[in-house]
Parts: structure tokens; sequence; C-alpha cells
């Protein structure tokens, strides 16, 4: 767990909320997983053979999806490709891991094609996730979740819940409202949700 002071501008919250319920996807409301893989399938070639899948939100605290990066091979050159909720697919890249040389992270390990990646239970680990958190923390919101393949080839999946405290309002500084939050990290193991304590 970790607190990390968030700014926001007054207005910008304003926009968030005005948003809301415009069509965005929130991966942790039910059918949310669902519809997280339809847009995979939608703008990445769901027979693509990817190493890492991973889910990102727009901001810290609201749940909405933000973007999908897939981690994948081609030749001897570890690529990337993004989708953003907000500018679409991005061209694909090299990894900075490989730009630089980062030979720890460059291991080809097992991969999985898109369409066989399991999404669908995303809602019900994040409802089972939130049991762990304590009880003096509330309004929990899907942060990251990570799909990938270790150097041994085995399956990881690991998913990040930005919380904050009760008691622990906002404040506000001009135009500049500030909110702690706090970060609990989890990890599936035989289809069990575990918390990764630090």
């Amino acid at each position: 767990m970790k607190k990390v002071s968030l700014l926001i501008s007054a207005i910008a919250t304003l926009l968030m909320t005005s948003s809301c319920g415009s069509g965005d996807v929130y991966p942790q409301n039910e059918g949310g997983g669902k519809a997280v893989k339809a847009i995979i399938e939608k703008n990445f070639d769901p027979e693509k053979q990817v190493q890492e899948l991973q889910i990102k939100s727009k901001e810290e605290l609201y749940g909405d999806l933000g973007k999908i990066t897939i981690v994948y091979w081609e030749g001897d050159k570890q690529m990337e490709q993004e989708y953003s909720a907000k500018d679409g697919l991005k061209d694909p890249e090299e990894t900075f891991a490989f730009k630089n040389k980062m030979t720890a992270q460059l291991q080809k390990t097992k991969t999985l094609a898109l369409k066989d990646f399991d999404l669908e239970p995303i809602p019900n680990q994040i409802g089972e996730a939130v049991t762990f958190i304590p009880a003096d923390f509330e309004n929990y919101a899907f942060h990251e979740y990570t799909y990938a393949f270790d150097k041994d080839g085995k399956a990881t999946q690991k998913f990040t819940i930005n919380t904050t405290k009760k008691g622990e309002g906002k404040s506000q500084n001009g135009r500049m409202v500030s909110q702690n939050y706090y970060s609990f990290n989890f990890k599936v193991e035989g289809g069990k949700v575990v918390l990764i304590e630090k």
C-alpha cells in the first residue's frame, strides 16, 4: 500500500463527472471483462501471440478504461502496441526495455493468442479483492491489470485497486484539488485472489 497525493484540476473534475455514462467501459463492473475483450478483438489481431497484456484505467481514482497495451515479439525485437480509449490504436513500437537493452526484461517466454485471454472474471476478481481491503478504506477503483508470462512460461495475473481512506477528504489550494489515495496489489493464484503484502 502506498500513499500518493493526487492533484486534480477543479475543471477536469467537473468534466470527468459530467462525462460519466457516456459509453465508457469500466472493467470492474459486471460485464466489464467481456467489454474489454470486445475492444481488444476489434482493435488488435485476435490471433496475435502476445507475452503480456496490460489494462489500465484513465485516472487513479476513476476505474474507466484508459488504455490496453500488448507486448509481443517480432523476430528478435520486443514490441508493444497500445490502444487508448481517447486516441484509438497507436502504431507498434519497440518496448522501453528493448530500446535500452534491459536484458532481464527481454526473455522470450510463452505467448498466448489475444483471443484466448480470459478477461470475463475481472469483475469477480476485483469484487473478491475488495474483501481483503481493511474497513477504514472506501471508494475502490480498478487501476491496472496485467496478464503476463514469467521467465519459466508460467501465466501470472496481477492487478491494483486504488482506494481512499475514510475521514480523509479532498483539500483545495486555489483551483487545484488534492486527494490522497492508497494502492492495494493483488495476484491470482490457482483461481484465487491473493493480497500481495509489501
